[in-house]
């Protein structure tokens, strides 16, 4: 037999009475909702054309001539320190040519006091009335001819090895005064019993292979490596 409950039963939490709903139990706690998302830091626009630092310039191309004169080919142009081997070969012509100088001078001078008695007689021929001293004469001309042997042979040993050596560094100037004292030597020709000619003939061969066209893009690297550059 059922007891009916009446008001006074104790009932479980959330049950009702008799003829009322019944209230589910209440669900438990959700989890926590989500933080809000941090708010991204703003993004500097890029800074327009013409702002900032300019860009490199691109790297200057290597002279045509490199790969002739001991240059990779493709190399950046920097400065050429290394010259073509016809600039080298043209430098020690202008040395030798120097020492020959020299020699021929020396030859020069040896020849022209051992023409003492030729000149003491030639003075006496022209000067049959004794007007003046044969002896003295003969030695001013010895004595003017000898000086200017010995300023020829100094300035020609001095300019070749000097010009020379400043044609070797790439300076274009001085391979055109190597150029202009040259044709100038055509004037030693004679001296020296054959060492004039001989420097002579070295002079031009090294004057040739300074034009030629590995030399001649050479030089113009030179210049375009010493040039500003914007």
């Amino acid at each position: 037999m059922t007891i009916p409950d009446d008001e006074s039963t104790p009932r479980p939490a959330g049950s009702t009475g008799p003829g009322e709903p019944t209230t589910p139990p209440p669900a438990p706690d959700a989890a926590p909702a989500a933080p809000a998302a941090t708010p991204a830091e703003p993004v500097e626009p890029p800074a327009p054309a013409g702002q900032g630092f300019p860009a490199a310039p691109p790297p200057p191309p290597a002279y045509p001539g490199a790969a002739a004169s001991g240059y990779p080919a493709g190399a950046p142009l920097a400065d050429p320190t290394a010259p073509p081997r016809n600039v080298n070969i043209a430098f020690w012509l202008f040395v030798a040519g120097a020492v020959l100088s020299v020699i021929s001078g020396i030859i020069t001078i040896v020849a022209i006091g051992s023409q003492r008695a030729d000149f003491l007689e030639a003075v006496r021929q022209s000067n049959r009335n004794g007007s003046a001293n044969p002896e003295s004469v003969a030695d001013a001309v010895i004595a003017g001819a000898t000086t200017w042997a010995i300023i020829t042979l100094i300035f020609w040993a001095v300019a070749l090895v000097l010009f020379a050596f400043f044609m070797r560094r790439g300076a274009n100037w001085a391979r055109i005064v190597l150029t202009v004292l040259t044709v100038l030597s055509l004037l030693n020709i004679i001296n020296g019993y054959g060492a004039g000619f001989l420097q002579f003939a070295l002079a031009v061969v090294g004057v040739i292979l300074i034009w030629l066209r590995p030399s001649n893009e050479w030089f113009a690297a030179v210049k375009a490596a010493k040039a500003p550059r914007a």
